[in-house]
């Protein structure tokens, strides 16, 4: 899953057995990480260039779209109405893969890490796997 997000390859995640909450759950701890307490400017700013390194418009209906899934991470959950749970899992992987690749970049590789860590200990509180056991995948040797 992490190399899928660092690497902005939707296909390849959607092939893993990954959870959706999973994914929501990394993209809430990510979010709140990068944007709790912060003016609501600074998203809309992050949107505007995530966007544009993307190459797409930066004040359309994905800028605005963008934007309020980030701020549904941080608890204004009204946002999101009207927009398709595809567009809302898409935005959550773009955001997720940008801000891996960020950490990456700025920070140690663990950071992220402990960023899904945290994300998978969430999923577990709430629900198990099909075996039965708490949900957490596999640890490299």
């Amino acid at each position: 899953m992490l190399t899928s997000l660092r690497d902005g390859s939707r296909a390849a995640l959607a092939e893993l057995p990954v959870p959706i909450r999973l994914l929501r759950e990394v993209f809430v701890v990510a979010v709140r990480r990068c944007f709790a307490g912060r003016d609501p400017r600074e998203i809309t700013g992050y949107v505007r260039d995530l966007l544009s390194r993307r190459g797409m418009p930066t004040d359309g209906v994905e800028a605005r779209e963008a934007e309020a899934v980030i701020r549904t991470a941080l608890g204004e959950l009204e946002l999101v109405a009207g927009i398709p749970d595809e567009r809302r899992v898409d935005t959550m992987i773009v955001v997720v893969g940008d801000l891996a690749r960020a950490e990456a970049v700025d920070s140690d590789a663990a950071l992220f890490e402990a960023l899904v860590e945290h994300a998978e200990r969430r999923v577990a509180r709430f629900e198990p796997a099909p075996n039965g056991r708490p949900w957490s995948r596999k640890r490299p040797r």
